[in-house]
C-alpha cells in the first residue's frame, strides 16, 4: 500500500512529462516558509516548515502542483527507557516530510489585485520517530521510519509583485495516520501557514 500511494502520486507527473516540456512557460516555481502545527492523541507542537512546488498550468485558473514539505520536527512527550541497567527519561519527536500532488483553482485579480483559490491533492508522508535518552551512553537516540498518504486540502491568496514574480499566502490541512507506538496507528493532524514566492517561467 505504502508503495502504491507513491505510484499514484507519480504516475500522473511521468503520464504529463512530454506535455509539460513542450510548453515550459506554462511552469512555475514556488519557495515559501512558514509554521506547521502537528497534533496527535496527546501531543501538540509546532515547528519551522519548508516547501518547494513546481507548478504547471493547466488552464488561466488551473494548476497542477508537485510539492515536497518538510513539515518540521516536532516534540510528542516524555517516556521511559527500561535497560537491564536501569530506567532512563528519554524525549521523543516526530520529523515529518512528504512529497504531494494537488490540483489548484486560482481566481483572476479581485480584490485591490488579490486573487483567491483553493487546492486538494495527496500527500505521501514520511514521518521519522525518533527518542533521546540524554543520561544514556552519553546521550542514545533511536528512530524509525513510518510512511502514508493522506488527503490535503488547502486555501491561498496570492498578488503580483511584478510581470513573473507573485506572493503567495497560504493555509493546508491534512491528518495523516502514523504508527507512533506499538499499539497502532495515531492519527496526526498537520496545519500549515506559509509566505512564498511564486516565479512563473
Amino acid at each position: 500500500m505504502k508503495s502504491l500511494s507513491a505510484l499514484l502520486i507519480a504516475l500522473p507527473c511521468i503520464t504529463l512529462s512530454p506535455l509539460v516540456a513542450a510548453h515550459a512557460d506554462a511552469l512555475n516555481l514556488t519557495v515559501d516558509v512558514g509554521s506547521a502545527k502537528q497534533q496527535g492523541d496527546s501531543f501538540s507542537d509546532h515547528d519551522t516548515s519548508v516547501g518547494l512546488t513546481l507548478g504547471y498550468e493547466l488552464t488561466s485558473n488551473w494548476s497542477l502542483n508537485l510539492s515536497y514539505t518538510d513539515f518540521g520536527k516536532v516534540f510528542t512527550g516524555p517516556g521511559t527507557l527500561v535497560t537491564e541497567s536501569g530506567n532512563y527519561d528519554t524525549q521523543h519527536f516526530i520529523d515529518t516530510k512528504a512529497l504531494g500532488l494537488t490540483a489548484q483553482y486560482l481566481t483572476d485579480p479581485l480584490m485591490a489585485g488579490w486573487a483567491f483559490g483553493a487546492r486538494f491533492g495527496l500527500m505521501h508522508v514520511d514521518t521519522k520517530l525518533s527518542y533521546v535518552a540524554p543520561e544514556l551512553m552519553g546521550g542514545f537516540s533511536h528512530s524509525r521510519l513510518d510512511s502514508g498518504t493522506a488527503p490535503l486540502v488547502g486555501a491561498l491568496a496570492t498578488y503580483n509583485l511584478a510581470e513573473k514574480l507573485t506572493l503567495i499566502v497560504s493555509a493546508d490541512y491534512m491528518a495523516a495516520d502514523v504508527e507512533t507506538s506499538g499499539l497502532g496507528d495515531e492519527k496526526i493532524k498537520t496545519t500549515r501557514f506559509a509566505v512564498g514566492l511564486n516565479y512563473h517561467f
